[in-house]
């Protein structure tokens, strides 16, 4: 062989040689923090189904809240239409008393014009009695003093 492919040939083998030292001292470390990875991700792995199930459980738990509040909507709805029904039986009854209140306003200033009038129609016929019995007096107080001065 020729010197200088001896000469590469011992540089060559001194570097695999430094290499093989160093990449095993190298190795134990990365070979630690690879079973501890590997142990994280098997024990990881083997915690999957917990969290899968805990996963179901919340999900179940949500599905249950979501028909619980469906349900209460569509209570919350039926109370609105029988409270919207109800709303409209009582604006009706509203509307109708209304009504009742205003003829019975009607008939009290009816009642109270005919208490009117008729008190008017007494005084008169008192006034109008009375004024007969004065205009007579005087009619006959007067003819009795003409008969008496003749």
């Amino acid at each position: 062989m020729h010197k200088p492919t001896k000469s590469r040939l011992i540089q060559l083998s001194l570097i695999l040689l430094v290499a093989g030292i160093a990449l095993p001292a190298g190795g134990r470390t990365a070979s630690a923090n690879y079973f501890n990875n590997l142990y994280d991700n098997i024990q990881q792995f083997s915690e999957l189904p917990d969290e899968i199930n805990q996963l179901k459980s919340n999900y179940n738990q949500a599905l249950q809240e979501l028909d619980k509040a469906r349900i209460a909507s569509e209570r919350l709805q039926q109370q609105n239409l029988t409270l919207a029904e109800q709303n409209s039986n009582l604006a009706e009854q509203n509307q109708q008393l209304s009504q009742m209140v205003s003829q019975l306003q009607e008939a009290e200033a009816t009642r109270k014009s005919g208490a009117e009038r008729l008190k008017t129609v007494a005084i008169t016929a008192v006034a109008l009695a009375a004024g007969y019995f004065v205009i007579i007096r005087i009619l006959r107080f007067g003819m009795r003093r003409t008969n008496r001065s003749k």
